[in-house]
C-alpha cells in the first residue's frame, strides 16, 4: 500500500473482488505454464495489488504553461505543488490522502527514500520543488522516480490518487517523452487547454495518443478570466468543433470552463462565491460524482484491459508450448531450427544496432569536447568581465582581490548552473535522435521474432506492451573558489585563478555529461540484449521445454498435454471474463455525463 492512502475497507467488496478473482486466477495459470512466464505472474500480482488497494489514477495531462499544478492545487485547497513559468522535471507526483502532511521522495536506484513533514504550504512547496523543478533538479540529475504527497484533503478521502505530470511542448523534450511514457499508469485523467491560445496541433497530437491509453478521459479549458462572455463561448464553440472533426469525437464533450488561479485564490481565501465564480464548484462537484459512482467502474476498467493484455501474451506463449508438444519430435526439431535461424538474425542485427550505437555515442562525445572547448572560453570572458565591475576597479590591492573572489564565488553556481542545463538539453536532444529510431528497431525485433513463433506453430499472434524512459542522473559539483585550497594561494595571480575556476568548473560539466552518456549507452545496449534474452526464452523457453519432455517422456506426454490445454482453456475463460469487465473503457466520455 502507498504510504498514506485510506484503508481499502471503506470501500464496498462485491465492487472490486470479482475482478481480483480474475486477477488471481490468471496469476496462477501463469505459475502453472513455468518458471518463462513469471514476469506476467508478476504483472498481474501487481496489478491486483493496485486494485485492493482501490488507487484510481486520475492524471492531470497537457501542454506546458496551461496550468496543471494550479488547478490540483484549487482542487485539493493547498499552494503546495510549484508553479509559474519554470517547467517541471521528468517526475510524477502523486497526491493522495493522509491524515497529516507529508512528502514522500522515492529513488530509481533503490536507496532509502526521503520523508519531510511541513508545517506550511510554503514550507512543504519549497521542499517538494527541491525535487520536481527543472531549475532544482534539471532532467531529474537526483534520480527521483516519483514524489508523494500525503494530504488530508476531502476530495482525496475517496482513494483517487490525483497525478500532476511534466508539460508538453516546453523547451525540455524529454519532459515530453517522460508524460508520453506514463500514461499507461494513467486510468483517468483531466485534459487540460487554455483560453490563451486555444488548442494546439501538438496538445491534439497529444490528445490522440492519450485516448488510445487512458480509460476516462474530461476536458478542462483554464484561464477563462482572460476572455469576455463573448470570447469565451466562441472559444469553446472552437474547441468542441475541433474535438469533434480533427480528435474525431463522438456526442457532444463535456468541457469545463475554469480559472484555476481565481480558484485557488477563492479557496485560501474562504471565498464561497469566488469559488463558484471561478468555475472550480462545477469541476469539485463533477469529480466527487463521479469518484462516488463511477471510481470503482473506472478502475476496474483500467486494471481489467492492462491484465487482458498480459492473458494474451500468456495464451500466446503456452499455444506454443502446446503446439511444440503436440509436433512430432522430428517437425518440432525442423521448427525450432527455423526459428533459431530467426533467433540469428535478430541477434545480428542487433549487434548491428549496438554498433552503430558505439558510432553514435563516438559523436556525441566529440560534441560535447567542442562544447567544453566553447563554453570555458566563454566562462573566462564572463569571470573576467567581473573584475572590471564595481567600484575601484582599478585597484589591485588585497581587498578588491577579495572582492572579486567573493563576486565569483556568489555567481558561479547560477551561472555554470545555466551553462549545465544548456549542454545537458544539447547533450538530450542528440540523444534522443539517436537512441529513438533505436528502440523502435528493437521493438520491431522483439515483435518479428514474436510473430514469427506464433506462424511457425499457428498460434494468434499478440504484440507486448512496455516503455521504458531514458534517466540521466549524474551531476557536477561547482568550484567556488581555488584559493581556500591552494597549498601557496600567493603564487598566482588573480587572471590564473579565474582561468582555474573557468577550467575547473567546465571540466565538471564535461565530466558529469560524459558519465550521464555512458550511462545512458549502457542501459540502452543492455536493454537490447535483456529484451531480446526475455524474447528467446518466452518462446523458445516453451520449444526446448516440449522437446526435452518429449525426449524424457519417450513420447508419452498425453497427461502433459491435458494438462496445458486445460489451463489454456481456464485462461480463456478468464480472458472472456477480463474482456467484458473492460468493455465500458472504449468509450470514454459517455459513461458519466454532466450538464457544464
Amino acid at each position: 500500500m502507498r504510504d498514506g492512502m485510506i484503508p481499502f475497507a471503506v470501500m464496498a467488496p462485491k465492487d472490486y473482488l470479482p475482478l481480483a478473482n480474475l486477477l488471481e486466477k490468471a496469476g496462477e495459470a501463469a505459475a502453472g505454464f513455468g518458471l518463462q512466464f513469471d514476469h506476467y505472474r508478476r504483472q498481474l500480482a501487481d496489478l491486483k495489488q493496485r486494485l485492493t488497494e482501490g488507487r484510481l489514477h486520475l492524471a492531470v495531462l497537457g501542454q506546458f504553461k496551461r496550468g496543471k499544478s494550479t488547478l490540483l492545487n484549487a482542487l485539493v485547497g493547498e499552494s503546495i505543488l510549484p508553479m509559474g513559468i519554470v517547467p517541471l522535471t521528468a517526475v510524477p507526483t502523486f497526491i493522495q490522502y493522509g491524515e497529516s502532511h507529508k512528502i514522500v521522495v522515492q529513488y530509481q536506484d533503490g536507496r532509502s527514500h526521503d520523508e519531510f513533514a511541513g508545517t506550511s504550504d510554503s514550507e512543504l512547496n519549497r521542499y517538494l520543488s527541491g525535487f520536481v523543478t527543472e531549475t532544482n533538479n534539471p532532467e531529474n540529475h537526483l534520480g527521483v522516480a516519483e514524489v508523494q504527497v500525503s494530504l488530508p484533503a476531502p476530495l482525496l478521502a475517496s482513494g483517487v490518487v490525483l497525478i500532476d505530470t511534466p508539460g508538453i511542448g516546453s523547451t525540455y523534450r524529454h519532459n515530453t517523452m517522460a508524460t508520453l511514457n506514463f500514461l499507461q499508469q494513467c486510468d483517468a485523467a483531466l485534459f487540460l487547454i487554455s483560453a490563451d491560445p486555444p488548442i494546439t496541433e501538438a496538445e491534439l497530437t497529444f490528445l490522440c495518443q492519450v485516448r488510445e491509453q487512458v480509460p476516462r478521459l474530461f476536458f478542462v479549458m483554464n484561464k477563462i478570466d482572460y476572455l469576455d462572455d463573448q470570447e469565451l463561448n466562441e472559444a469553446l464553440i472552437f474547441y468542441k468543433r475541433v474535438l469533434k472533426d480533427t480528435a474525431g469525437w463522438d456526442g457532444d464533450p463535456t468541457v469545463f470552463c475554469v480559472s484555476a488561479r481565481n480558484g485557488l485564490h477563492a479557496r485560501t481565501a474562504m471565498d464561497a462565491s469566488e469559488w463558484v465564480a471561478s468555475g472550480m464548484a462545477k469541476l469539485e462537484t463533477f469529480l466527487k460524482d463521479f469518484l462516488a459512482k463511477e471510481k470503482m467502474s473506472a478502475l476496474i476498467d483500467a486494471v481489467a484491459g492492462r491484465a487482458g493484455d498480459a492473458a494474451d501474451a500468456i495464451l500466446m506463449d503456452a499455444g506454443i508450448a502446446l503446439r511444440a508438444l503436440q509436433l512430432p519430435q522430428e517437425v518440432l526439431g525442423e521448427k525450432i531450427v527455423l526459428f533459431e535461424q530467426s533467433m540469428r538474425q535478430a541477434s545480428r542485427e542487433g549487434r548491428l544496432i549496438l554498433d552503430v550505437l558505439e558510432g553514435d555515442k563516438k559523436r556525441i562525445l566529440a560534441f560535447i569536447e567542442e562544447e567544453s572547448k566553447e563554453m570555458r572560453r566563454e566562462a573566462e570572458i564572463f569571470l573576467k568581465e567581473m573584475m572590471s565591475q564595481g567600484p575601484g576597479v582599478h585597484r589591485f590591492d588585497k581587498s578588491h582581490k577579495s572582492g572579486i573572489q567573493q563576486a565569483w564565488t556568489d555567481a558561479i553556481p547560477e551561472y555554470f548552473g545555466q551553462q549545465q542545463a544548456t549542454l545537458n538539453e544539447q547533450v538530450r536532444e542528440h540523444l534522443l535522435e539517436c537512441l529513438t529510431p533505436h528502440g523502435q528497431r528493437l521493438d520491431q525485433l522483439v515483435e518479428t521474432l514474436r510473430r514469427s513463433a506464433a506462424d511457425l506453430f499457428q498460434v494468434p499472434y499478440s504484440p507486448l506492451v512496455h516503455d521504458e524512459p531514458l534517466e540521466i542522473k549524474r551531476k557536477p559539483y561547482w568550484v567556488l573558489n581555488t584559493w581556500s585550497a591552494d597549498p601557496l594561494p600567493i603564487l598566482k595571480s588573480i587572471d590564473q585563478r579565474r582561468d582555474d575556476l573557468a577550467r575547473r568548473n567546465v571540466e565538471n560539466i564535461r565530466w558529469s555529461t560524459i558519465q550521464n552518456i555512458n550511462i545512458s549507452f549502457a542501459r540502452f545496449a543492455s536493454r537490447i540484449k535483456e529484451r531480446l534474452g526475455q524474447t528467446v526464452a518466452a518462446t523458445k523457453g516453451a520449444m526446448d521445454v516440449a522437446q526435452e519432455r518429449r525426449q524424457s517422456n519417450s513420447g508419452n506426454i498425453e497427461e502433459e498435454l491435458s494438462q496445458i490445454s486445460k489451463r489454456i482453456s481456464n485462461l480463456e475463460s478468464v480472458r472472456k471474463e477480463l474482456a467484458g469487465a473492460a468493455s465500458r473503457s472504449a468509450q470514454p466520455d459517455t459513461h458519466f455525463k454532466v450538464n457544464p
